[in-house]
């Protein structure tokens, strides 16, 4: 499998078990415990990581879903530039959700306040991280 693919499922394995935050609190206390930026890299299908098959294990077998170990024992075809880049969109689209949700509660006062801005700042990183990734993902040619 190439990075995108493996970041395809790790990113589909993460969702499973609740998201990568969970993923962390499940690992804690097990010898496969990962850092935070190492499981978003995971993620990434631009950052080249890939999960510790430990950490694949452990979540799967807790999830009871083995689609990671499964796709890398069998001889399936990476997943298309078309499915990588659909995956980014969702992921970005949920996050664009968060955004509105919270401008909504926000009301039409006016102008933003500095917390305001620091609250939606980071969201606003992680959305825009996303929409790179479709980007990337249309630029490759085969």
């Amino acid at each position: 499998m190439h990075p995108r693919q493996h970041a395809f499922h790790a990113r589909a394995l993460q969702d499973a078990c609740g998201g990568p935050d969970r993923c962390l609190e499940l690992l804690e206390t097990t010898p496969f415990k990962m850092g935070r930026t190492r499981m978003y890299e995971a993620r990434d299908p631009g950052a080249g990581v890939t999960m510790p098959i430990g950490a694949v294990e452990f979540l799967e077998g807790h999830q009871n879903w083995r689609l990671y170990s499964l796709t890398m024992a069998r001889a399936h075809p990476a997943p298309t530039e078309a499915q990588c880049a659909a995956s980014e969109a969702a992921e970005a689209a949920e996050i664009m959700m968060s955004i509105h949700g919270q401008l909504r509660r926000r009301g039409a006062s006016s102008p933003f306040t500095e917390f305001e801005k620091r609250e939606l700042e980071p969201l606003l990183i992680r959305a825009e991280g996303h929409i790179a990734g479709i980007r990337r993902a249309m630029e490759v040619r085969s």
